[in-house]
């Protein structure tokens, strides 16, 4: 079971209008949570990306060497 809490706001009334136009068949709590998961998701796929270009500096002359074993075996190079 979800739990939901109830917070107070402030938007500005141009992002509210913008809202209305485009968003006709849910209401702005519902529009706002969707948008906030989006992004929230989003950031969460940013950070792991920054986590693994990380691994991937910090490793990669390990990960050099063994490709270049990987050819020599396949006898590319």
């Amino acid at each position: 079971m979800i739990t939901k809490t109830k917070k107070s706001i402030t938007i500005s009334n141009s992002i509210l209008e913008d809202l209305a136009l485009i968003n006709k068949n849910m209401n702005i709590s519902q529009f706002i949570e969707k948008a906030l998961i989006y992004y929230v998701n989003e950031l969460k796929k940013q950070e792991r990306g920054q986590r693994d270009i990380k691994i991937i500096n910090a490793n990669k002359k390990r990960f050099k060497k063994e490709a270049e074993e990987n050819l020599r075996f396949q006898d590319i190079l």
